[in-house]
């Protein structure tokens, strides 16, 4: 995408100041009226968006600590820095300013890219990529991060061409950088960005030759990107084995293929839509007319195909590129080339990558907006007599044609969580015990009726409004792809819950998962009745050890007087698996009191046993699973989620030793974010060296938690960018002064 951006000659101070500032306050208009219904107290709960309370609490950045794989990108630096301001904001407002932001930067984003010649025609791309039906059914499904990673997309592009018009310029390079490193938000974002760039450097290729400079500096670009982004990449890699289990190709295009429901799937996709979950309402549902709106909005976009192909056709065929590479991906396996595109043998299948192909509808969008901004443009030239009437005519067409964007088609409000649950926080709160909440039914997603929206199935909301950290099965429960997780916690549930009739020490069979609390909700989820655990919890002889905290009308709290902590005095050595443990009972493991000292979630300073040692000889872990804790430099022996250690008389220092291989690469993205933000000399270089290596020593030791570092992070950006920006500033500054 070329940004050709020059000033106007002949127009006055007072019109460039209104072409510069003009659209901001337009795209700001236009988001804050979408987010009006979402105005008041209480949280946006989408399906897979849940804020609470206690969602920046530690334990909430596993993926941060090594516990997990950060495969869906580089989410947690984006969750510190949210996590400083709901320092300052509540989470309520930190949440909505998030989704505000997002909507703002698709439509300002898309204007700013393309060349101020266009004038007002810029506004067509804008509202059409702020606008669109993509955009609309993934807000209302909560997809946050693909969401922002989109809505830098054309600046990044526009970023990207610039590079390669100027690759001997430092500050291309750096913008570049800097850009791509935000839209990693979301892997499957940077993906589709990245091969964005890849057909971008062929057009570049197309209209210069290859020039050995630019192939030089394009490596450098390659290798900058790779590096800042390898503190997430990196563990997701180690990780993988060990953490997931892929369906096969043609299980997640049975159910996470794109869906076309009362249209031919190719109209579905090449008109926006095709999202592969139902139950959502489109603008198209309740408008008639949405065909002919679309195909006037195809008026612009094709003539802007046609006009910027006699102009500059390594640009348009950069475009048509896009969108067809976008739009057979976006098909899945009904694209003419899914043999080729869907499944790649021994390399990892474009569908477990990402699930869901109709992601590849957000760089049709690009296309569109970009092409018929390009048609807006020349057909005003061409008919200047009717110059305003073009303009008005096409930019109320991307409004008309997604107009329930406004009101969101009433499906959505803010939810504030249920006061039984609040009160079940309460006793929670108040209890020290460093332990676990069972959330039942245990499904990572649930039908929650209190949510204040139309589709009311949630992801685990519980572990974003409980203080402490919450289990849940990771399975999808999805008719093909049941699980690609490894959850050997959610394993050992299920086999409990089969054995229920069986077993009658609850709580101790809880105590590997470290489970203080149990919250049951009453009634009944997909014909599973509250009463299939209940059994486990209540009965009318009692539950040793089980005892009912709080009871309303719609839950059951039980707490286990068993678990005290994350470790555990143990007879047996952990080499069996967690279904032998119902073997054990009243000998295997107790909660002994163990004195240990949490560093961070990914340190830990354990003393021996109390008592008699030979009694107890092993010590066990509750912590999450991960293959990368141990101690002493060993790899403690798996018991799924269990390990053990011999006691000894000296304390003993358990830690995941994947947390340093991500600290440490983070803390090198954030120097070079800053390096080439500030360019800075030999003395800057040396502060910036030392005040990385005190990072690492505070953040490994626990003495500064991930809100503290999201504070400092948004601290150094903020300073920074104000340094890079400050010739801009000093230009508006004076455009102001000469004003007067």
């Amino acid at each position: 995408m070329e940004r050709f951006g020059k000033t106007l000659g002949n127009t006055s101070l007072a019109s460039n100041l209104m072409l510069r500032y003009l659209p901001i306050a337009v795209y700001l208009i236009l988001a804050l009226l979408i987010m009006l219904p979402l105005i008041g107290p209480g949280y946006y709960l989408a399906l897979d968006m849940q804020f609470g309370p206690n969602i920046f609490a530690d334990w909430h950045f596993p993926d941060f600590y090594g516990f997990i794989p950060s495969s869906y990108g580089a989410y947690f630096p984006f969750h510190m820095a949210m996590g400083a301001l709901s320092g300052l904001l509540s989470v309520e407002v930190v949440e909505k300013l998030l989704l505000l932001m997002i909507l703002f930067l698709c439509g300002y984003s898309a204007h700013s890219a393309l060349p101020n010649e266009h004038g007002s025609a810029r506004y067509f791309a804008g509202l059409l990529y702020m606008l669109n039906p993509f955009v609309f059914i993934r807000f209302l499904a909560g997809h946050w991060t693909l969401l922002l990673s989109y809505s830098l997309w054309p600046i990044a592009l526009s970023w990207f061409w610039g590079f390669l018009e100027n690759p001997l310029s430092r500050r291309p390079l750096a913008k570049c950088v800097i850009i791509t490193m935000i839209a990693a938000v979301s892997s499957h974002g940077l993906a589709m960005l990245l091969l964005a760039y890849a057909l971008m450097f062929l057009a570049s290729v197309m209209k210069r030759g290859i020039d050995r400079a630019v192939l030089a500096k394009c490596a450098l670009l390659a290798f900058l990107i790779l590096v800042t982004n390898l503190y997430w990449i990196a563990p997701t890699l180690i990780l993988f084995k060990d953490a997931y289990a892929p369906a096969s190709p043609e299980a997640y295009l049975e159910d996470f293929g794109p869906s076309s429901y009362d249209m031919p799937l190719p109209l579905a996709i090449a008109t926006m839509h095709g999202f592969w979950r139902g139950g959502f309402l489109y603008t198209k549902d309740v408008f008639q007319y949405w065909y002919a709106v679309f195909m006037l909005l195809s008026i612009a976009i094709i003539a802007g195909a046609i006009f910027l192909f006699k102009e500059r056709p390594h640009a348009a065929l950069f475009f048509i590129a896009l969108f067809l590479i976008a739009f057979l991906l976006a098909m899945g396996d009904k694209s003419p080339v899914a043999g080729l595109l869907i499944s790649t043998g021994d390399l990892l299948p474009i569908s477990m990558f990402f699930r869901d192909s109709q992601k590849f509808t957000g760089l049709l969008c690009l296309s569109y907006s970009m092409l018929g901004s390009y048609g807006i443009h020349h057909l005003r030239l061409r008919l200047p007599r009717f110059r305003i009437p073009i303009i008005i005519f096409f930019l109320a067409l991307p409004i008309i044609y997604n107009y329930g964007f406004f009101g969101l088609l009433g499906q959505i409000g803010p939810t504030q969580y249920p006061a039984d649950w609040a009160e079940a926080g309460r006793i929670i709160d108040s209890d020290p015990a460093q332990s676990n909440i069972l959330v039942l039914p245990p499904f990572l997603y649930s039908t929650y009726n209190w949510t204040n929206s139309y589709q009311k199935t949630l992801a685990a909301p519980a572990a974003k409004f409980f203080s402490k950290p919450v289990i849940v099965e990771a399975s999808m429960m999805m008719p093909h792809v049941y699980s690609d997780i490894k959850d050997p916690r959610g394993a050992y549930l299920a086999y409990l819950f089969e054995k229920r009739q069986y077993i009658n020490d609850t709580a101790e069979l809880l105590l590997p998962l470290n489970v203080r609390y149990i919250l049951l909700t009453k009634g009944a989820w997909a014909g599973v009745d509250s009463d299939y655990y209940l059994w486990l919890f209540k009965r009318k002889g009692g539950v040793p050890n089980i005892t009912l905290a709080y009871e309303s009308d719609s839950l059951y709290l039980f707490r286990n007087e068993l678990a005290r902590g994350p470790f555990l005095a143990s007879k047996e050595s952990g080499n069996g698996s967690f279904e032998s443990l119902l073997n054990l009972s009243g000998r295997g493991y107790y909660s002994a009191d163990v004195a240990y000292q949490k560093i961070t979630p990914a340190l830990y300073r354990i003393d021996p046993p109390a008592g008699n040692p030979e009694l107890y000889p092993y010590l066990v872990y509750t912590l999450p699973p991960s293959p990368a804790l141990e101690s002493g430099g060993k790899s403690m022996l798996p018991w799924h989620a269990l390990g053990n250690l011999l006691p000894s008389s000296a304390p003993a220092m358990m830690g995941n030793s994947l947390f340093p291989l991500i600290l440490a690469p983070f803390l090198i993205s954030w120097l070079i974010a800053l390096m080439l933000l500030l360019d800075p000399g030999k003395t800057v270089s040396l502060i910036l060296l030392v005040f990385s290596a005190a990072l690492y020593a505070l953040i490994y030791y626990g003495m500064l938690k991930p809100s503290g570092i999201g504070a400092l992070l948004v601290l150094s950006s903020a300073a920074a960018l104000a340094v890079y920006f400050s010739g801009f500033l000093r230009k508006s500054l004076q455009t102001f002064k000469s004003l007067r």
